[in-house]
């Protein structure tokens, strides 16, 4: 890749909307040619429209697609498929001599969006390295401090701090499901992958925000830009007891994540996982490559509900600094039952919901065979709250499987008729999850894919509280640093007076040791004359 060209296309950063990162393949009918398969997430985050007319030009190293002007004439045209509300995706094919020269098939590839136009190219090697980041605070006069999210989902996490008022988001990174190509999507049934739907949703709430979608081992470091704190959620499906615990999975992420924070130069970081992922030996070795450079580390259980959510979530937290800071976790407010909120203060309109027997139904099975069977193992109905009143104040863990009725998650009893039940609507999960009401899923998401994203985020209760107070740490330093500094300025400006003042001094007693030697002259000069 020409850097002259390069640098034209990263010259104006903020209009680069999402950085897709994936594998290019090969034609169904001519497997020797490579296929550029641009998925509908994609073209929409760029406003493509099916039909719409577009000039693709291939250029030495690179390919570039924009939208036809009037006058123009075409080279190709976005495809559409017609979905069964008969709106149609934005679907682009492209294979030919031009593209396979450009790029090559099972190339890693990168396709910078920004507004009705797409660069795309091979992936650029990088260092693993190339030193330490010189930490300073990043807020540019906008006075909030810059986050980048890392396995970003939704955008659950970084609505937690953005909510605070302190914060802004400056990039988002996740990874890809499979091995970061498309095309494997088409041939599974033709449906768009739930990480698809995760970037969609990140991209509807924080539109300005650069997303890096891909394998976040080939993030190159000239698209990571520099922020005061990095967000971590790393997957926790190897550490979950609801997971399949296969250790390893995630362990060949830990250099990247560390390459990723210090070239951010970040002064803070903070994760957040199941308590068993920070005894893995993935996060050992984050903790242990970082520990030179980020001196303080904090760490707490929480469970939301012991923070006043409904919703009872454990989750293990972790934050560090570079240098000291005044940093403490939330204190948990022991709040007594009659002042917590009840289930109903989070309910939808009766009117817009739907009621289910319970006989004869999957709910009936749990709540009598199903808690027979599996007693002993703790995963029951009534152990988990499986099923709740209206006027109970605790809700089990959102899981991301929610949809299909599960054990371990709580679904509502009918407060006027014991006989039915039904799953909670996601306006209601979210707000039992603490989201901001600014916070909303894009349009034509299905239910299924938002209660995925829902069950694979975070409660935002404790999330906003340690927000806050990593907020405080981030100002009372920069406080401290400011009026540190400020010493140092009057120090020297006294050390420049005391100079000063020696100067004129040593001026002072040269011009009188002049004076003298020329008296003494003249008085050798009278003497000899006389």
């Amino acid at each position: 890749m020409n850097p002259d060209v390069l640098k034209e296309i990263f010259r104006n950063k903020s209009a680069i909307k999402v950085i897709r990162n994936y594998r290019t393949t090969h034609n169904p009918k001519n497997k020797e040619k490579t296929r550029l398969w641009l998925e509908k997430t994609v073209l929409r985050i760029a406003n493509f429209e099916a039909g719409m007319p577009v000039i693709i030009t291939v250029v030495d190293g690179y390919i570039h697609i924009r939208v036809a002007e009037i006058l123009e004439i075409p080279t190709h045209h976005i495809h559409g498929r017609t979905k069964k509300d008969g709106e149609r995706d934005p679907l682009l094919d492209v294979c030919n001599n031009e593209v396979d020269a450009v790029l090559g098939i099972g190339i890693k590839i990168d396709v910078v969006v920004k507004e009705k136009e797409l660069i795309i190219y091979k992936e650029m090697s990088f260092k693993m390295f190339d030193g330490i980041n010189k930490t300073e605070f990043w807020n540019d006069g906008a006075k909030k401090y810059k986050v980048v999210s890392l396995f970003s989902g939704g955008g659950a996490m970084t609505a937690g701090f953005v909510n605070t008022q302190g914060f802004e988001s400056v990039m988002a990174i996740d990874s890809d499901i499979p091995e970061q190509n498309p095309f494997d999507y088409e041939l599974e049934g033709k449906t768009a992958s739930y990480t698809s739907w995760t970037v969609e949703t990140f991209k509807k709430n924080f539109p300005d925000t650069l997303f890096y979608w891909g394998d976040i081992k080939s993030i190159n470091p000239i698209y990571i830009p520099k922020a005061d704190i990095v967000i971590i959620s790393p997957p926790c499906v190897e550490y979950s007891g609801l997971g399949l615990k296969m250790k390893g999975l995630v362990e060949h992420f830990a250099s990247h994540i560390v390459r990723i924070i210090l070239e951010t130069g970040a002064f803070a970081i903070f994760f957040e996982n199941v308590p068993a992922y920070f005894k893995s030996q993935t996060f050992k070795m984050i903790k242990s490559m970082l520990s030179d450079v980020f001196v303080e580390w904090h760490g707490k259980d929480i469970n939301s509900y012991d923070l006043g959510a409904i919703e009872s979530r454990n989750r293990h937290y972790e934050v560090a600094f570079r240098d000291n800071t005044i940093f403490e976790f939330p204190e948990m407010p022991q709040l007594p039952n009659n002042r917590r909120k009840k289930i109903q203060a989070f309910l939808d309109d009766e009117s817009t919901v739907k009621w289910r027997p319970i006989e004869g139904t999957v709910m009936h099975s749990f709540l009598t065979t199903h808690k027979e069977k599996f007693s002993h193992t703790g995963f029951t109905s009534d152990k988990n709250k499986m099923l709740v009143d209206s006027k109970d104040n605790k809700v089990a863990c959102f899981v991301k499987g929610y949809g299909k009725i599960q054990s371990v998650c709580s679904y509502l009893k009918n407060p006027k008729d014991d006989s039915q039940w039904r799953p909670f609507t996601t306006n209601e999960i979210a707000k039992m999850m603490n989201y901001p009401n600014w916070f909303e899923f894009p349009k034509n998401m299905s239910v299924t894919r938002q209660l995925e994203v829902l069950g694979n985020s975070v409660n935002n209760k404790p999330i906003e509280a340690i927000a806050s107070r990593i907020e405080n740490a981030l100002m009372a330093y920069e406080i401290k640093k400011s009026a540190s500094k400020t010493v140092e300025l009057d120090e020297l400006a006294q050390l420049k007076a005391e100079i000063n003042r020696l100067t004129q001094l040593e001026a002072e007693f040269k011009r009188e040791q002049t004076r003298r030697a020329k008296i003494e002259s003249e008085k050798k000069r009278c003497l000899f004359c006389s």
